[in-house]
């Protein structure tokens, strides 16, 4: 029976800010495909759906970025457990703002519902995509590894 290694990971900053950033990229690229399959397969109702739901995704991550870097920022500031009500409220107020836009576009009739939340969740298909470019990494270096210990 052959021994198994597990590998832990050695990323440093510069590779944090290399996520960030094919997040970034993979996000806008899941929101293009979004609007165009939603243009092609359905019309322009979904394929504005899809982008207002991208817009509201970006929006939102942006948000929530800001917020819990304010949150955290004055706790380690104060050194307190405590965060002050006005930076808590503002990270539960982006729901609201974001809830009242979904409202708007529905009341409109311009955007269909299933092309906003397909938007919204473009988010997570570029993390699912950045999960399948580290998948391919970790194989490809346990295949090297494979390679370099049967020589």
């Amino acid at each position: 029976m052959a021994a198994v290694k597990i590998r832990v990971s050695q990323m440093d900053a510069n590779d944090d800010s290399g996520i960030e950033q094919r997040f970034q990229r993979n996000t806008y690229i899941v929101i293009i495909i979004a609007i165009v399959a939603g243009w092609l397969l359905s019309g322009w109702r979904m394929a504005l759906g899809a982008l207002l739901g991208g817009v509201l995704s970006l929006f939102n991550k942006r948000w929530l970025v800001g917020s819990v870097r304010a949150i955290l920022s004055t706790a380690v500031a104060t050194q307190s457990a405590r965060v002050p009500s006005g930076s808590a409220s503002k990270f539960v107020l982006r729901y609201f703002v974001i809830a009242i836009v979904i409202a708007a576009a529905m009341w409109t009739g311009d955007f269909h519902p299933l092309g906003i939340g397909i938007g919204f969740a473009a988010f997570v298909g570029g993390v699912m995509i950045e999960a399948a470019y580290q998948l391919y990494l970790s194989f490809r270096h346990f295949k090297s590894d494979e390679n370099i210990s049967r020589e």
